[in-house]
């Protein structure tokens, strides 16, 4: 089995699919591997430690795709009309491509089931968990103010007051973050059944009925429902105008509307991709986790089981090109 790695040629993204350690462990299961040249570098994986974990490099993306069985990427961004081998697997997020797909035998990670038996393969849990943290940390750092509550001789110092709007894997992660941060942390969600969530974390849950009437209230607010660029609008002008004077927006999903222009609106919705190193090591064990779902080490070849439901809802190709 012939494994390629292809790096990200977007400017916003620095992880890359699988880390030198990943590698190691491939070879050693009898596959041969393939890179794309400078892969890793924006992660902070050279050249030499793919080499050294057992991989061999190619100059560029053109060559590995003319002698990979599988390849893998973490955004599937290649142009539309990229002629792809035909019986070549293509494991990536395929949440932003334009392209055709009936042509392809093609997984995409970001529909792996979120079910118990799906965790060590769940893609948007890891980097999620690690958007909302870098989220809180982003927001905080931006802010001109210190978030906890201090008590001085010069005088008293009120905590940061933090909205979380969208009580996810990142949202959770965010208020956790901001907690520990010393700030008082407020969760907002649709969802209900979220407020012992945000409860269990210290947070003060609010409902979305009546948060216009409170979102004056706070310092900062994380938009984090959903995930861009098929998330809903939570912030539009009319509740913009409502805030409080210098309070920051963040937004890691595409809550709010794009028309708002402002400096204290920051969209950052690949936000993961600025703690690359821990983000891709996450994301390269949940992809091995998975190939090995597809993969039979021992014999050596690929087993689409659509009987699984991992593999049945990750799969976008259509199954006659299995």
């Amino acid at each position: 089995m012939l494994i390629g790695l292809l790096g990200e040629h977007n400017f916003a993204e620095n992880r890359v699919a699988l880390v030198p350690e990943t590698i190691k462990k491939l070879c050693l299961e009898g596959a041969e591997v393939i890179f794309e040249k400078s892969c890793g570098i924006n992660a902070g994986f050279s050249d030499d430690d793919y080499k050294n974990a057992g991989g061999e490099m190619k100059e560029n993306a053109a060559q590995i795709w003319q002698k990979a069985n599988i390849i893998f990427k973490v955004w599937a961004d290649f142009p539309a009309d990229f002629k792809i081998p035909d019986m070549t697997v293509i494991i990536a997020d395929f949440s932003r491509f334009a392209g055709k797909l009936k042509t392809m035998r093609a997984f995409d990670v970001a529909k792996i089931p979120r079910i118990s038996r799906a965790q060590a393969m769940d893609v948007l849990s890891s980097q999620g968990n690690l958007a909302g943290y870098k989220a809180a940390l982003e927001a905080l750092n931006f802010v001109p103010k210190a978030a906890p509550m201090m008590i001085t001789a010069a005088g008293a110092v009120a905590p940061l007051k933090v909205l979380v709007w969208g009580i996810g894997v990142a949202g959770l992660q965010g208020l956790a973050t901001a907690k520990r941060m010393g700030a008082k942390i407020f969760g907002a969600d649709i969802r209900k059944e979220t407020s012992s969530q945000a409860a269990s974390l210290g947070a003060v849950f609010i409902d979305e009925n009546i948060i216009a009437s409170r979102i004056n209230e706070f310092d900062i607010i994380i938009t984090a429902a959903g995930r861009y660029p098929m998330a809903p609008i939570l912030l539009d002008e009319k509740l913009y105008l409502r805030l409080k004077k210098n309070a920051l927006v963040l937004d890691i999903a595409g809550n709010v509307d794009e028309k708002l222009q402002s400096p204290n609106i920051l969209r950052q919705y690949n936000i993961v991709s600025k703690i690359a190193d821990t983000a891709s090591r996450l994301l390269s064990n949940n992809l091995y986790n998975f190939f090995h779902l597809i993969y039979d080490s021992q014999a050596q070849n690929l087993n689409f089981d659509f009987n699984d439901e991992i593999i049945k809802s990750s799969y976008i190709g259509e199954k006659r090109h299995v």
